[in-house]
């Protein structure tokens, strides 16, 4: 099979890791060709087998190639929870609602002093607004696409992150954060009308141990893991990554499904990842 590896820009981590891929597959008989540069709409797709982006694949893309294209998809954040919901994979508790004022009695049915508004089709942690009781004024959000969450551990700030491909867990580390109580920062709330944080490390700063590190799941986790990654892919997903946090009980929720460009430069550093993706992408091509 000829397969077509995508990513749109050419940064030295994530080109490189495609780079790998293209060179196992032909190893193993396959012919590769990895892109960048290019739109997801110009790909030039005759010829080709299959096509792995690590971007978003629109449907006209899909279209070309059924059930042999792989990458991310436009999802707001309530359909990546249902699609979680719908594989299985316990979710955190969110909810979208039809007014500011339902969001506001949240409060009071939950019985938290916190909540926390996920914008859709957000990045880097632009998305994620905490608001309180008593503010002054409330920041407004889209309500047919954000969701409305509880806080899922006041003890425990963390997030875990897993990243997947076709039945595999790629990597797995922990970003080390404080609890949000001990986040939030007294006074005047932002230009938006949320409250303001602080932020787990300065955006300028390299992170370190001090920030993420390395992390393996509990055998019982992985197998749940392993099977969204499974699901995943039968989807037509690419390159994703689960973002978790950990209840009071000890067990993991997902908060967050990452769809397409994913970053790759930190990740980079673990010499077993590049050999597990390259034998991810291999196994997929050679059933298909």
């Amino acid at each position: 099979m000829k397969a077509l590896l995508h990513t749109w820009n050419a940064g030295e981590s994530l080109l490189s890791r495609y780079e790998a891929v293209a060179a196992h597959l032909r190893a193993n008989g396959h012919e590769a060709d990895v892109v960048w540069g290019v739109g997801p709409t110009e790909l030039q797709l005759a010829g080709y087998g299959m096509v792995l982006s690590h971007f978003e694949l629109p449907a006209s893309v899909r279209q070309q190639l059924p059930g042999k294209a792989f990458g991310g998809r436009r999802w707001t954040r309530a359909e990546q929870l249902l699609a979680l919901d719908q594989a299985g994979f316990p979710t955190m508790q969110w909810q979208t609602v039809n007014s500011k004022s339902a969001a506001l009695a949240l409060f009071d049915t939950w019985g938290v002093d916190k909540l926390i508004v996920k914008r859709s089709f957000t990045a880097g942690g632009a998305g994620f607004h905490v608001v309180t009781p008593g503010q002054v004024r409330y920041g407004d959000w889209d309500l047919a696409r954000d969701i409305i969450c509880r806080e899922v551990n006041p003890n425990d700030g963390n997030t875990y992150k897993v990243e997947l491909f076709n039945g595999r867990i790629l990597i797995s580390y922990v970003l080390k954060k404080r609890p949000l109580g001990e986040r939030l920062l007294a006074g005047d709330l932002d230009a938006d009308g949320f409250r303001r944080l602080a932020v787990y490390r300065d955006p300028m700063e390299r992170p370190d141990e001090r920030h993420r590190e390395l992390l393996e799941f509990p055998d019982a986790d992985k197998v749940a893991l392993r099977q969204l990654s499974r699901r995943m892919t039968d989807v037509g997903l690419g390159y994703v990554c689960v973002d978790l946090m950990r209840q009071p009980d000890g067990s993991f929720v997902a908060i967050e499904l990452n769809l397409s460009g994913v970053t790759t430069w930190w990740t980079e550093r673990a010499t077993f990842l590049r050999t597990r993706f390259s034998e991810a992408v291999l196994a997929l091509v050679q059933n298909l």
